[in-house]
This record gives structure tokens, sequence and C-alpha cells, in this order.
């Protein structure tokens, strides 16, 4: 304990914790409807699962449906360690865009196939999904060599929201550090542990 990514670790558990909790009362009955493990009552929908809403006699099994916690926790995992933001570099931005689009660019998304690039902070490539029709637009940044790696920008190693903590939390690694994440967890180093500043 201790570590910010300790700390930002036990916080996403309690999300996810609370997303299964909501999400079983939500859908649990009708998930064991659907396999036909209790039958089918009159269904209020979404209102029947309230806790002021009488229950039917059937015996339903305590705790969430069975295996929904795993996809709920896989859902967790794909969402934080395969979203990005757009990929519209600062430069990049035209004075002339509308709040609703700057808004959109700043969104992480879930981008199939891009999400399988390697992240650097000085891409080869860019994105941008388009407002109108969600299309993806790739672009070189610079010219590509055959053969040459594209590389994806996940989010800025600059941005003062994303320090590298939150990246290892995040996506699984600290950019630009080759040393093994558990040396610099055994050392405490400062990328992972607050340090003491004396006055």
């Amino acid at each position: 304990g201790g570590s910010f990514c300790y700390n930002e670790a036990t916080e996403l558990r309690s999300e996810v914790g609370l997303a299964i909790k909501v999400l079983d009362a939500v859908v649990g009955r009708s998930i064991l409807v659907a396999r036909g493990e209790i039958e089918a009552q009159q269904d209020n929908g979404f209102f029947s699962n309230l806790p002021w809403i009488p229950k039917s006699n059937q015996k339903i099994p305590e705790g969430p449906v069975k295996g929904l916690p795993q996809a709920i926790k896989g859902a967790f995992v794909s969402i934080l360690s395969r979203a990005f933001q757009d990929g519209i570099d600062d430069t990049d931005d035209n004075p002339n865009d509308d709040e609703q689009q700057q808004q959109q660019q700043q969104e992480e998304k879930l981008v199939p196939v891009l999400d399988m690039l390697q992240h650097s902070d000085e891409p080869n490539i860019r994105h941008a999904m388009r407002i109108g029709d969600g299309t993806v637009e790739v672009r070189a940044k610079r010219d590509i060599a055959a053969g040459e790696e594209l590389l994806n920008r996940y989010r800025s190693e600059e941005d003062e929201n994303m320090p590298y903590h939150r990246f290892f939390t995040r996506f699984g690694f600290v950019p630009g550090i080759q040393e093994p994440v558990e040396n610099l967890l055994d050392d405490k180093s400062s990328i992972f542990y607050p340090k003491v500043v004396e006055v």
C-alpha cells in the first residue's frame, strides 16, 4: 500500500464493485430468466428489481448472477486499457472548431484496430473521428517506411492528468522507462510513491 497506483487501483475496484451491484439489480433477473434458472413473471422491467417492488416467491440465488462480475471486470479492463483520446494534436486545434467538436476531441474513445498499436509520445500516425458519422480517419504524420511500426499516442506524456503512475495503472507500462516495474516499486521510485521534501 501507500503507492499512487495502489490508491487508484483501490478506487477502481470500488467503482467496479458498484457497477456489479447496479447492473446485477438492473439485468440480473432477466439473465436468470433467459438461462431458464427462474421462471418469468409479470415483468415490470427495470422496476421489478427495485427493493420496494413486491418480489415473487421464487428462490433467487444470492449475490450477483454467475458470470456477471467477470464480464463487468473485463469491460472495465478493456475500456481502461484500450481507450484513448481522439488523435487531434494540441497544435492542430482549429480556432474555428465549435465547442462541441473540441469537447469530443478530448473525450476518450475505443477505436478497434488502433487499440493494437503501441504508444509513443511522438507517434507517426494521427487519427480523428468524424463527428457526423463516427468514421475514424487515420493519416501519417510523416513519411513512414515500408515495414515501420505504426505508433499511436494513448495520452500525452505531458498531460497533468496522466502522470506516469497513471499510465501504469491504465495501460500497464511506464513510458520511456526500461527498468522493470518491480524494481521501481521495490526502490520506492517517485513515479509510484510520494516523496517527503524538507523545507
